[in-house]
């Protein structure tokens, strides 16, 4: 153990000195998320407000004069004198937003108390646009309907028998810990990948490259103890890198402005000691389970180059079922509880949400633990032929 220990600590301060290592594993979760999140909450509450505030144009087909006072005009700007090709044309060039047409026979319908069609053409990608025409149109209706209730000399709850009440009984947390339970393992998956990543690629295959890995195997120290010490060094950086994102997400979401007390309230939950440490516990088997295995794959590999366009394609095969664990209707059970990484991103789902089995929980933890030993033993194989190590 003390040779493994020896081994680490050169490892690890080689490690730390290597600036590129320290970007990818410490910097860039600590800093780069919360500084993604900042960007992206002031873009997306610029945009909605912009849009929100925005004058619209719209062509008006055969409206009804009562329709046309009913739009504010500090909001809305009418044009006429367009046909459904011409508006649908200035649609599509953005000439106009939004073009309305009252068909033929409209308000002869709504005189006798029949259905009178409207048309509406927009651009889904201008944003606002059709809740905020919708918004009046029903507004306009809901006029409609008033007075026809009032013609007939009948009540709302006359035409309205029933009244529906629904209640959610689930709670803020566990809405809420759905939802961030499903962003959070797939940040701090691909980032303990990323953390194990470059040291793996410099300990391993740098070293073959730089002709350093012979004079480290004269040692008076076992192949095993000198992998430990590596894959040890490699595990503790990811590791690093998972932590360092939790924090930084955790943080950002507690500084930024405009957070809903209910997210807020989400957040102080995830924090506590208890759900902490339980997501702790699935990391470290992880960042060992990716020590092994980034270190089983670039031992192959006869240059530092080399070594990435193997782990390349590897980090697109780890986001898969991290991103298939965010999909609805994807529950924990006892089969997904045995699929790697899916099986992570959706315990923390439950974890966050505060509805974990222990059952499911500790078999998911078993299951990485088997997994971190099985990649830890083929490195262990691959390392042990001198054709794989030495250059």
């Amino acid at each position: 153990m003390h040779t493994i220990l020896t081994v680490f600590k050169k490892e690890l301060i080689d490690t730390l000195r290597d600036r590129r290592t320290l970007i990818s594993a410490i910097i860039m979760p600590t800093i780069l998320l919360p500084l993604m999140l900042y960007g992206f909450t002031k873009m997306s509450n610029s945009i909605m407000k912009k849009e929100t505030e925005k004058k619209l144009k719209v062509a008006m087909l055969d409206a009804p004069q009562t329709f046309i006072e009913a739009l504010d005009t500090a909001r809305y700007e009418v044009i006429s004198g367009m046909d459904i090709e011409s508006g649908r044309d200035a649609i599509l060039s953005d000439s106009i937003d939004a073009m309305v047409s009252f068909l033929d026979g409209y308000i002869k319908s709504i005189n006798t108390g029949s259905t009178g069609k409207v048309n509406m053409w927009y651009k889904s990608t201008n944003l606002k646009v059709k809740d905020r025409l919708s918004t009046v149109i029903d507004d306009y209706e809901q006029n409609i309907l008033d007075n026809r209730i009032a013609d007939m000399d009948l009540t709302k709850d006359a035409i309205n028998p029933i009244e529906l009440y629904q209640y959610d009984i689930a709670p803020k947390k566990e809405q809420l810990g759905k939802l961030a339970g499903g962003i959070l393992p797939y940040l701090f998956i691909i980032f303990c990948f990323t953390g194990c990543m470059y040291p793996g690629l410099d300990l391993i295959t740098g070293e073959k490259e730089r002709g350093t890995i012979e004079t480290l195997l004269t040692v008076p120290a076992s192949r095993f103890k000198i992998l430990m010490g590596k894959v040890l060094t490699i595990a503790v950086v990811g590791l690093a890198a998972a932590v360092m994102t939790i924090l930084g997400l955790v943080a950002a979401l507690k500084l930024l402005p405009d957070i809903p007390a209910d997210l807020l309230e989400t957040i102080s939950n995830i924090i506590q000691f208890k759900y902490v440490m339980m997501l702790f516990v699935m990391i470290i088997p992880l960042s060992f389970f990716f020590a092994g295995m980034i270190s089983a794959m670039v031992v192959r590999a006869k240059s530092f180059k080399e070594a990435q366009s193997i782990l390349t394609p590897i980090s697109f095969v780890i986001i898969m079922p991290a991103l298939i664990g965010m999909m609805p209707g994807i529950e924990l059970n006892w089969t997904t509880a045995a699929i790697p990484i899916l099986n992570i991103a959706l315990a923390t789902k439950e974890i966050v949400a505060g509805t974990i089995n222990m059952g499911h929980y500790c078999f998911i933890v078993a299951t990485l633990v088997l997994l971190a030993i099985v990649a830890v033993f083929i490195s262990y194989k691959q390392f042990s032929k001198e054709g794989m190590v030495l250059k």
